[in-house]
C-alpha cells in the first residue's frame, strides 16, 4: 500500500500496488452529506431485511419473498457434526421427505430416600405408558409403602392421591403396597401410568434405616401391565342356585300315508296343532292330480272349504309317475286348528271332481 500525489494539488491518494499499477483505494463512508462516518468493522454498511424478515403471527400473502431453506440429502442416519451443541443441517431421505426422529426422548429416572413414615417419592408421567420401580434397602426395619397416581396435583405433593395396581417382576402377583419389608426385596414391580399425571411411592411405615426408590419411566407406548395370567387349575367358590325349569321333550314325527280312493279323499289327519315336517307324493294317473291342505279341526267340506295350501303332482309320463316334493324348511308348516286333507282332479279350491282309486300317493310327517 502507498500513495501518489495528484499533480497541481499537492493531495495525495492512497493506493494499492498491483502488478505494475497503482490502484487507488476508496472507503466506503455512510455518513451522508457533510457528515463523515467511515465503515469499519465496529460501524458496518447497515443491511435492511425489508420483506424478507416477517413478524412472528403475521398474515401470509401470496406472492411474498423469502429466503430459500435449503435441506441436505443425506441417506445415512448417523449424525452429520461432531460434538454435541454443534450447528448441523436438515436432513432428507433418497425420496426427498424429511428425516424425522421417531425415537422418543430419554427420560432420566426419579431417585429419593425414604427414611421416616409418610415421606414420598413423586415423579411426573404425563409423558410416560410404563413405569418401573425399584427399591434398595439400607438397614431397614418396618417399611410399608403404597403405590398412588393423581390427576391435579401441581408438585407431586398436592391434588387428590389414589391406589395403584402394579405387578412383581419375577410373578404375575399384582398388588397395591410394597408389603412390609426389612430388607432389599428380590423383586421390583411395574405399573401402568397411561393417562396418570403424577405417581408416587408413600410410606406407610416405617421404623428405621433407608428405603432407596428408583422410578423409572418409558416412553414407548405399551399395552397395560398383564395382572396375574390364569393357568393350571382355579378354585371356585360360592353358592349357585339352579332353578326348576320345564324341558320340552323333542317329540318324533308321527307319519301318515294316504292311497288315493275314486273319491275326493276328504279326511282329517289330525285335531290340533300341527307342523307338517315332510312331505311326498307320486301320480300314476295320466292326468295332473292337486292335494288340499286344510287348517281345521275337522275333516274338510270339499269344494266349500279353502285349503291353505294346494300342491300340484303331475300326471305320469310312459309309465312313470309324476312326482310332487315341496321345500319346508326348518320349522315345517303349521296348521294352528287342526290338519286336513283332500284329492281333486283340479286346482280351484271350488272343485269336488274325484280321482282314480290308487292313482295318488301321499306320504307326510307331521309333528304337534
Amino acid at each position: 500500500m502507498g500513495s501518489v500525489t495528484l499533480p497541481g494539488t499537492g493531495a495525495k491518494v492512497f493506493t494499492d500496488l498491483v502488478g505494475d499499477e497503482q490502484v487507488q483505494i476508496v472507503k466506503l463512508d455512510i455518513g451522508g452529506t457533510g457528515v463523515s462516518s467511515p465503515v469499519t468493522s465496529a460501524n458496518p454498511i447497515p443491511v435492511s431485511l425489508g420483506t424478507l424478515a416477517k413478524a412472528t403471527d403475521t398474515p401470509f400473502s401470496n406472492g411474498d419473498p423469502g429466503v430459500l431453506l435449503l435441506a441436505k440429502r443425506r441417506d445415512s442416519d448417523s449424525t452429520s457434526v461432531s460434538a454435541d451443541g454443534d450447528y448441523t443441517t436438515l436432513n432428507m431421505d433418497e425420496a426427498g421427505r424429511l428425516k424425522v426422529s421417531t425415537q422418543p426422548g430419554t427420560t432420566a429416572p426419579t431417585s429419593g430416600n425414604i427414611t421416616a413414615n409418610a415421606q414420598t417419592v413423586p415423579i411426573k408421567v404425563e409423558r410416560a405408558s410404563n413405569l418401573t420401580i425399584s427399591m434398595v434397602a439400607t438397614t431397614l426395619s418396618g417399611h410399608n409403602a403404597t403405590f398412588e397416581y393423581s390427576n391435579n396435583s401441581t408438585n407431586g405433593t398436592d391434588g387428590n392421591w389414589y391406589g395403584v395396581q402394579v405387578v412383581r417382576s419375577n410373578a404375575n402377583t399384582v398388588e397395591t403396597t410394597t408389603g412390609a419389608l426389612a430388607a432389599t426385596p428380590v423383586y421390583g414391580w411395574e405399573a401402568s401410568v397411561n393417562a396418570y399425571k403424577w405417581f408416587r411411592v408413600r410410606a406407610t411405615a416405617h421404623t428405621s434405616g433407608t428405603a432407596a426408590y428408583i422410578l423409572q419411566p418409558g416412553s414407548y407406548a405399551t399395552e397395560p401391565i398383564p395382572a396375574i395370567q390364569v393357568t393350571g387349575t382355579q378354585p371356585v367358590s360360592g353358592t349357585v342356585t339352579v332353578t326348576a325349569g320345564t324341558v320340552n321333550p323333542v317329540v318324533p314325527a308321527t307319519p301318515y300315508f294316504l292311497n288315493s280312493a275314486a273319491t275326493t279323499n276328504g279326511a282329517l289327519i289330525l285335531t290340533g296343532t300341527s307342523n307338517v315336517s315332510s312331505f311326498y307324493a307320486t301320480n300314476e294317473g295320466a292326468t295332473a292330480a292337486y292335494i288340499k291342505l286344510y287348517n281345521k279341526a275337522t275333516a274338510p267340506t270339499v269344494g266349500t272349504d279353502v285349503p291353505e295350501m294346494t300342491i300340484p303332482v303331475p300326471a305320469a309320463v310312459s309309465g312313470v309317475p309324476g312326482v310332487a316334493t315341496i321345500p319346508i324348511g326348518f320349522h315345517g308348516f303349521r296348521f294352528a286348528l287342526g290338519l286336513g286333507i283332500a284329492i281333486t282332479r283340479n286346482a280351484v279350491h271350488t272343485d269336488t271332481t274325484a280321482i282314480g282309486a290308487g292313482e295318488v300317493k301321499v306320504k307326510l310327517s307331521r309333528t304337534v
